[in-house]
């Protein structure tokens, strides 16, 4: 049989489940209570490592800003006043802004909203220009009539007078040239580095005279690369013809001549450099003689070019270049270049004079030159003690045409103005090009101020009211500023100029038009026009009807009609500022924000 027994089922307890679950959600609220405790300093910290990698980001686009506004500034590259750059996820904001010889950069890094800045200044090395006469000209000479000039003047070419003509200080008239060279080899088509390493640190050029007579000038085309500091030493020297090994022709430890040529007067843009001496040596037709620059020193950055022609061939007379560790004592290896270098000499010449020109009073005043004629000096007729008939010294223009273009370069860098531009009311200006012609109409009181070097590619027209000023900006300090024009220079009308306010600074109006036609002048300056320096190195300055100037150097130089010309001491040693490239100088560098 089966026995039955009875089931009975227990009710379920709804206060222990109750209690499973409300341990459930206290556990799960504690874990969700201690990760946010552990999460939200990692989210704190995640957000702080973001914030100071998007800072480094943000300065090192501040930095690149700036290095690429370096680059831009030495390498002689277009650029923008202010433009972007991006790096990578990030932006830097540029600012270059330019005041007299310095440029500072600004440069704002951005990266996601982080912002660094940094700013660097750069000054530009200086460059000098012997200005030691109250007139300088060249082969043109200078024809003076109803003028004055109150400083000395010295003349490559004959000095010409009329009508009152009176210096008051002393004259130098230079011996003549001849028009053309006797020799050269103007081929120049390539880069020949010297002073760059310790076996390469002098070279030489030989030449064949072809005539007999003292050799008055040498040109050689060169330019320097970066800012080599030492004085180069141009020689003359003669040939040594060997007796035993090694059996080339080179130059001997003998020198004939020798001149100093100054770095500042180099561009980094080569250009011929034109050296006078002191004391001529006499040549002899026929006879082979060499061109040595000597330098004392080598580097790697800091060094020498002198062009060469690497195409064609001057071998006449088996004339050649070669280079040595040191050109002029003990027994030197001389290596050929296997090349010719360019350069010029003039041998002999003319006779020059001074005519029909009062020079000094009865106290002062002493001149040179070949011939006098009709002229007085020191208070009574020549010929006295005081007219000294003599050959002098050629002594060449300061400031060559490589300088020249590295100012051009610096103008060029601040930006480009197409087209001709007039500036007529009160303003700043440069650095800056202007491609075409460039008019300045300033009416009464206003004032045109320089702040950097500028260049004009055609002609340069000043014409001014009462009381209105051409000045440069006081940042140039002691230094002093050009403005550069390739056509013609016309001032009138009262224009005044000035420097930075410093008494050793200077504005110069440099026209680089090559003519040496009196009657197509590269500058004309009348009306009352003050205060500034002239320089047209290969043409003509008309100056008349009460014009007046600090000084002027020029090719040659026409005075006349109550124009002045009043020499101050200051500009025996003129400083400018110097072109791009090697001549720019990191001052400070910065972060700012």
């Amino acid at each position: 049989m089966f026995s039955s027994k009875s089931y009975h089922l227990k009710p379920r307890s709804y206060q222990s489940g109750q209690a499973v679950i409300t341990s459930v959600i206290f556990l799960v609220l504690l874990s969700v209570i201690i990760i946010a405790g552990f999460s939200t300093p990692l989210a704190r910290q995640l957000k702080s490592v973001r914030a100071v990698t998007n800072s480094h980001q943000a300065y090192f686009a501040a930095e690149g800003g700036v290095e690429d506004a370096i680059y831009r500034l030495k390498n002689s590259l277009n650029y923008n006043n202010n433009y972007t750059l991006t790096i990578d996820s990030a932006t830097a904001e540029v600012t270059i802004a330019s005041s007299g010889n310095t440029r500072t950069v600004i440069a704002s890094g951005n990266a996601s909203g982080h912002y660094r800045t940094v700013s660097m200044e750069m000054d530009l090395s200086e460059v000098g220009a012997e200005l030691a006469y109250g007139i300088q000209v060249g082969d043109g000479g200078l024809i003076i009539g109803n003028a004055d000039v109150n400083g000395n003047v010295y003349s490559n070419g004959n000095i010409i007078g009329s009508n009152g003509a009176t210096i008051i200080g002393d004259v130098i008239v230079a011996g003549g040239l001849n028009t053309d060279p006797s020799v050269e080899w103007t081929i120049q088509n390539a880069d020949q580095a010297f002073a760059n390493s310790s076996g390469n640190i002098d070279i030489g050029q030989s030449f064949t005279a072809t005539a007999a007579g003292a050799l008055n000038k040498v040109s050689v085309y060169l330019g320097k690369v970066g800012t080599p500091n030492n004085n180069l030493t141009l020689r003359i020297m003669s040939n040594l013809i060997p007796s035993s090994p090694p059996f080339y022709h080179r130059p001997s430890n003998t020198t004939l001549a020798s001149e100093i040529i100054l770095p500042t007067s180099v561009g980094l843009s080569p250009s011929w450099i034109d050296v006078s001496f002191t004391s001529a040596p006499t040549l002899v037709s026929g006879t082979k003689y060499w061109i040595v620059l000597d330098y004392n020193s080598n580097s790697a950055v800091n060094y020498w070019n002198w062009r060469k022609d690497a195409i064609t061939d001057y071998s006449i007379n088996a004339n050649t270049g070669r280079y040595t560790g040191s050109c002029c004592g003990g027994s030197p290896t001389w290596t050929d270049i296997t090349d010719d270098l360019a350069f010029k000499v003039w041998i002999g010449g003319t006779n020059n004079k001074i005519d029909n020109v009062t020079i000094g009073d009865a106290s002062t005043g002493t001149a040179y030159a070949n011939l006098f004629t009709s002229t007085t000096v020191h208070g009574s007729a020549c010929p006295n003690a005081y007219c000294v008939v003599s050959n002098p010294a050629r002594e060449e223009l300061p400031i060559s045409d490589g300088v020249i273009q590295d100012w051009r370069d610096t103008a060029t860098l601040g930006g480009v103005n197409n087209g001709n531009l007039t500036i007529n009311t009160t303003s700043s200006f440069g650095p800056k090009e202007v491609s075409g012609n460039l008019t300045v109409e300033l009416g009464n009181s206003e004032v045109l101020t320089v702040v950097g070097t500028i260049y004009v590619t055609g002609d340069l027209t000043f014409n001014c009211g009462n009381g209105s000023q051409v000045v440069l900006d006081p940042a140039y300090e002691a230094n002093s500023g050009v403005i550069v024009a390739d056509g013609k220079i016309t001032v009138s009308n009262h224009c005044a100029f000035s420097g930075s306010g410093d008494s050793d600074s200077y504005l110069m109006l440099l026209s680089a038009k090559n003519d040496s036609d009196s009657d197509n002048e590269a500058i004309e300056v009348d009306n009352n026009s003050t205060g500034v320096i002239y320089y047209a190195g290969h043409g003509w300055i008309d100056f008349n009807n009460n014009a007046a100037a600090r000084e002027i150097t020029a090719y040659g130089l026409d005075m006349a009609n109550n124009s002045t010309v009043t020499y101050e001491s200051g500009l025996g040693s003129l400083i400018f500022s110097s072109g791009p490239g090697g001549a720019f100088e990191i001052t400070n560098w910065e972060e700012i924000e």
